[in-house]
């Protein structure tokens, strides 16, 4: 097995199990740690596609500055429960198992949609996009295209999305501007 594919695999399982401590772990901080775990995975999954601007991106923009917001923001919510100490949540043994079985399941149809071949993966990693050339693939010049372009509404939206949600949480914890609790 070719290294890069090796190091998708585990890049991608890093990514998974960082999602999945995000979903489980009952400290904030603890599920902000593990969506930093993901988002760093992704990062490497990006570098590894060669899209190596992308994999910048992800680092600088996302597991940078965002997880330092939503760090931030746990942090100004000032957390005082004591149930993040238990390990697991009561549904955690319900969801375990069903999360399981579709993992099986899952594992089983990618098997059988590359049709038990054993160089399958070896196959789908050389195959180049059609639309771009390989040297422009996950460059900065094509991606700022992108960006100013096709994507710019989402881009702003997204950046106005942010702003309200930083809005929210500041109206939901209530304190004023010097950090008193407003009644």
């Amino acid at each position: 097995m070719d290294f890069n594919i090796l190091m998708y695999i585990v890049f991608g399982v890093v990514a998974i199990a960082g999602g999945l401590v995000l979903l489980f772990a009952k400290h904030p901080i603890r599920g902000a740690m593990g969506l930093l775990a993901s988002m760093v995975a992704l990062a490497g999954m990006y570098a590894i596609l060669q899209a190596h601007s992308i994999a910048i991106f992800q680092l600088i923009i996302y597991a940078g500055a965002i997880m330092v917001l939503i760090i931030y923001f746990i942090m100004l919510l000032d957390i005082k429960s004591e149930d993040y100490l238990k390990p697991f949540s009561k549904l955690f043994w319900i969801g375990a198992p069903i999360l399981a079985l579709l993992a099986i399941f899952f594992i089983y149809k990618l098997y059988t949609a590359i049709g038990g071949k054993p160089n399958a993966f070896s196959d789908l990693s050389s195959v180049a996009a059609p639309e771009q050339s390989v040297q422009d693939f996950g460059g900065i010049k094509i991606f700022s295209k992108n960006l100013l372009t096709k994507y710019l509404f989402a881009f702003e939206y997204v950046s106005t999305l942010l702003f309200a949600a930083i809005v929210a949480v500041i109206s939901i914890v209530q304190l004023d501007w010097k950090g008193r609790k407003n009644e």
